[in-house]
């Protein structure tokens, strides 16, 4: 069968018009973190009909990974998230446009991560504190909208950080401490 976006992706309108469905194809989204969340939030875009993506995960899949994880099946274990993830957007959309980066976003490689990207989604696992100052201060000084969304028992924390607002460093004081229990309270109360 020959895949047809218009198609595939017409249910969405009503959700968005037409004009929002068009737009929807031409923004990158950077997502760091295919886990437990950032799976969820790359399926969900794609089957939005997002095409353009930057995304990061230097993991593999587990059986501890199968209560939460998208992309965690008897058939992934021991295979690299990134690739499964991949694998799993193309089968939804095969016009995908991916930048991969199989070793995770480092601190080398931040500015090419957030190269072109239209918004930065965060994905991270809860206790990557450093590597995600490091990122949201990027996307930040780079001007570029950033969000964590993650889950909390029975609901979720949305935050927003858009350009010329409160920074994520703002909202949080990571930098204050370099004591990585303090990072996390603060993370986890904020």
């Amino acid at each position: 069968m020959k895949f047809d976006y218009d198609l595939a992706f017409s249910r969405n309108l009503g959700w968005v018009d037409k004009k929002e469905q068009e737009l929807i194809k031409t923004k990158r989204i950077a997502l760091a973190g295919l886990g437990g969340v950032g799976g969820v939030h790359l399926i969900t875009l794609v089957r939005m009909g997002f095409k353009k993506f930057n995304l990061a995960d230097f993991d593999v899949f587990e059986i501890q990974n199968f209560n939460r994880q998208a992309g965690a099946t008897i058939s992934s274990i021991g295979k690299k998230k990134i690739e499964v993830m991949i694998q799993m957007a193309k089968d939804i959309n095969p016009e995908v446009e991916i930048n991969s980066f199989p070793e995770g976003v480092q601190k080398e490689n931040i500015d090419n991560f957030l190269n072109d990207v239209d918004i930065y989604l965060d994905g991270l696992d809860f206790f990557c504190l450093n590597i995600r100052e490091a990122v949201f201060a990027k996307a930040y000084e780079k001007g570029i909208p950033a969000v964590t969304a993650g889950p909390i028992g029975m609901g979720a924390a949305l935050l927003n950080f858009m350009p010329k607002g409160m920074s994520f460093d703002e909202y949080f004081g990571l930098s204050k401490t370099d004591d990585k229990n303090i990072k996390a309270l603060l993370f986890a109360i904020g």
